[in-house]
């Protein structure tokens, strides 16, 4: 018996032996021509991503240091690519600005909360990213001392951020409705929300996050119930898939933004956090492999390393946690995550199989 141990032991050393070690993880070479962005990225040492600065999506924190949702996702895209979270720098673009921000390659790539439209798809020189979260239309307004929302009133003013989806739902809405409402355009959100606040306007139309995130950031009014901020159903359905946004002139480049999100949006279904995922790396099911091993073939293509979406995972945490601190359950603003769940569990979050 003591010879059949040691003819299997010498058996199992000779396989583990055969086994090819795994590629040492660091980035593929890349040269203007392949990988004009990523080389640029290489040398600079830093990825540049615009955002809008709103609160939950992208602020500043006490020490100055950026912040939120959307600066998390830039910061698992530089994981990804340079292996380093927190090699960023943040730009804050006014709307419409990061379309010629992203244009002229101001940033690599914008996460300024914009929505994903055919218009823009189609006559801008930019791609869309897949969306990163769902949004619809919000409403928000100042109780009448009588209860009701001025909608329900007859007349009333909507302050309404200029050239936005919200806009233009409006727009068309109230061209064919018989509605007594005036929308009062402002070239910025944070002008619209300060008309709002100053009560220049009754009514505030915007991204529903977007609205109850910054309302929640308000003092509670001092005559409250009779002034309290009313947040009451839209009168115009509206879908608001927000995606990142990159210059046309890459498709690889296109290509590790695109998995880069799908592979937090991956994580968040399989169950892979920001602490397992080195245990899950070797244990975990196929597919949760793959993603770990960052199908380093694929990778090398595209001129990612080989340890690309461990990276981003690892250091940032997968798209369910990234939501939860920023926006959800651990953060001031308690959103509830509604579509912005994985397919599986009822929302609109869904990766394309890694293989």
């Amino acid at each position: 018996m003591g010879l059949h141990r040691l003819l299997a032991a010498l058996s199992l050393l000779a396989a583990l032996c055969a086994v090819p070690a795994r590629a040492a993880e660091t980035p593929p070479p890349r040269t203007s021509e392949t990988a004009p962005v990523l080389a640029e990225i290489e040398r600079r040492g830093v990825v540049r991503c615009g955002v809008s600065f709103n609160p939950g999506f992208a602020a500043n924190d006490d020490s100055g240091r950026p912040v939120g949702f959307m600066v998390d996702l830039c910061r698992a895209l530089a994981a990804a690519v340079l292996g380093k979270a927190d090699a960023v720098e943040i730009r804050r673009l006014s709307k419409p600005q990061e379309f010629a921000a992203v244009a002229a390659g101001e940033v690599d790539v914008s996460f300024a909360q914009t929505s994903w439209t055919l218009t823009r798809d189609a006559t801008l020189p930019i791609d869309f990213g897949p969306p990163v979260f769902h949004d619809e239309q919000g409403i928000a307004a100042w109780r009448l001392p009588d209860g009701r929302s001025p909608l329900e009133s007859g007349e009333a003013t909507i302050c309404v951020p200029a050239a936005t989806t919200s806009h233009r739902a409006l727009e068309s809405y109230l061209a064919r409705a018989e509605k007594p409402w005036t929308l009062r355009p402002f070239p910025t959100w944070p002008d619209a929300l300060q008309a709002f606040i100053g009560r220049e306007c009754p009514v505030l139309a915007a991204d529903r996050a977007l609205l109850t995130a910054a309302l929640r950031t308000l003092d509670a009014p001092a005559n409250a119930p009779a002034d309290a901020i009313l947040i009451t159903e839209p009168p115009v359905p509206s879908r608001e898939p927000i995606a990142p946004l990159v210059s046309n002139t890459d498709r690889m480049w296109l290509a590790v933004v695109r998995w880069t999100m799908f592979a937090l949006i991956l994580a968040d279904d399989a169950g892979v956090t920001g602490e397992n995922a080195g245990f899950l790396r070797i244990t975990g099911g196929s597919e949760v492999q793959r993603l770990l091993d960052g199908l380093p073939e694929a990778a090398r293509k595209v001129g990612l390393r080989p340890d690309w979406a461990y990276q981003a995972i690892a250091q940032v945490g997968n798209y369910g946690e990234i939501f939860d601190r920023n926006l959800g359950a651990r953060s001031p603003f308690q959103l509830e995550r509604g579509p912005n769940k994985p397919w599986t569990q009822g929302g609109l979050l869904y990766a394309p199989v890694f293989q």
